[in-house]
């Protein structure tokens, strides 16, 4: 399974992986966006690496709107 995230902003929605791109580790929300229990890594809330480290940031998934605004998110 793959651990992810459903952002919901004023341009609309955006998801990310929560998976790190260090080593592969589950990330947890914290007050600035995301951390890494393993290694330390830092993200910020759409991803970005703020402390390493992981260098790339945090995958974006993609996010389809149906007509019913139900909402398909696609982890592969």
């Amino acid at each position: 399974q793959l651990p992810a995230v459903l952002l919901h902003t004023e341009s609309g929605f955006s998801a990310l992986s929560l998976v790190c791109t260090h080593l592969g580790c589950a990330v947890e929300g914290d007050a600035q966006g995301f951390a890494c229990p393993c290694h330390g890594s830092r993200f910020d809330a759409v991803g970005r690496v703020l402390q390493g480290p992981a260098v790339q940031p945090l995958s974006s998934l993609r996010i389809e709107v149906m007509e019913d605004n139900g909402l398909i998110l696609y982890i592969d």
